[in-house]
């Protein structure tokens, strides 16, 4: 994730001084309204799991440690039963996911304590509605120091139309990843200093092998568990995949998609284009692909290996939104209005990109996955 909050320092400073002044204990509550995430749009209530899978096959690239296999975390958002039971919290263990989410945005953690209060439309561990059958697969991917759950404003209205959402903490790669034994992986992707073009490709295309062989994990153990009879996972159409991410996930998904024969279609929600290999870049695909992000990024690069990609590819589209920043495409500007003062949100109203991108990734993977919404 980008993480260039210059614009936002006078805002933030101004804000900061209030809060002494004030006292956070007054102050926070405005800053970060108790408010929940939007209605998800569809028929269907939402339920939603959590799942920790270790790949056997795999030793884990970010550790030396003999014999440490790759383990990730999983959640998935799927069509549900009614239920009578508490939607699930944003934040779950908000007291260890507060400080990595204070880390990711550069600002003090006070004025994310609110975010523990915030609540989704998902119910956790509710019985998969039984009207739904063979419903398309859609697996989501993080950027740098992102989280599973960081766009749950889409999973949900995915769900509640008609699909299965899976998204996965890359270990190591995201802020946390907290397994069910009381570990964590830390983040581990960062780099000190300027790296030459050498030591770039050699951090990062192990890393991306990394995350697009988590993607691949991800169908191969949900395939698995079909087998087996696994109940949300019996619903699963597994001859209709999407992928769709953000940022560095946004390239992930791309050349998961092109590697892996069983994804169809694949979403870069303003993806970081650079790491992506010069092979796939001079190549292209031939499979669905959707990028939308900023008009520009502080790299020009990014959008050159962006254009020689599309320029390659024969059945590719875009739509760049004027007056958005790079966290217009997760949850964050939800979270509070402030979020334009600090620079993380463009001038477009939360609710309005919200509306947006769900109608946009909606509409993408309702055409080519199979697939008719229910709303």
């Amino acid at each position: 994730m980008i993480k260039n909050l210059v614009k936002g320092l006078f805002g933030l400073f101004i804000v900061l001084i209030i809060i002494v002044v004030l006292g956070h204990s007054i102050i926070i509550p405005k800053l970060i309204p108790l408010s929940n995430l939007p209605t998800p749009s569809g028929i269907y209530s939402v339920g939603t799991k959590i799942f920790e899978w270790t790949d056997e096959s795999r030793d884990e690239w970010f550790t030396e440690e003999i014999n440490d296999k790759r383990r990730i975390v999983v959640q998935v958002w799927y069509p549900s039963e009614d239920t009578n039971s508490a939607p699930v919290p944003y934040l779950v263990s908000a007291d260890k996911w507060l400080p990595a989410l204070s880390g990711i945005l550069e600002l003090p953690q006070f004025l994310f304590d609110h975010l523990r209060y915030i609540g989704t439309h998902s119910f956790l561990n509710a019985p998969v509605n039984k009207q739904v059958e063979n419903a398309p697969l859609v697996l989501f991917s993080h950027g740098i120091w992102g989280m599973r759950f960081q766009n749950t404003a889409q999973f949900e209205a995915l769900a509640s139309r008609g699909y299965i959402v899976a998204s996965v903490d890359h270990a190591y790669d995201a802020s946390l990843t907290l397994f069910k034994d009381g570990t964590s992986a830390d983040f581990r992707s960062g780099y000190e200093g300027e790296l030459s073009e050498e030591e770039f490709w050699a951090l990062r295309n192990p890393q991306l092998r990394t995350r697009v062989s988590d993607i691949r994990f991800m169908i191969d153990t949900i395939g698995a568990e079909q087998t087996q009879g696994a109940e949300v996972w019996t619903a699963v159409d597994m001859e209709n995949i999407g992928v769709f991410g953000h940022s560095y996930g946004g390239a992930t998904s791309l050349i998961a998609s092109i590697q892996d024969e069983r994804i169809d279609a694949a979403i870069a929600l303003d993806g970081w284009m650079i790491p992506v290999p010069l092979d796939v870049i001079d190549k292209g695909s031939n499979k669905p692909f959707y990028y939308i992000g900023r008009e520009s990024w502080p790299d020009p690069l990014n959008y050159q290996q962006l254009n020689k990609f599309l320029e390659r590819s024969s059945n590719q589209s875009t739509m760049f939104l004027s007056g958005t920043e790079h966290f217009d495409y997760s949850d964050a500007p939800l979270f509070s209005p402030y979020m334009q003062t600090f620079g993380l949100a463009g001038v477009i109203p939360a609710e309005e990109i919200a509306k947006k991108l769900e109608d946009e990734i909606i509409g993408f993977f309702d055409n080519h996955l199979n697939h008719e919404s229910k709303i």
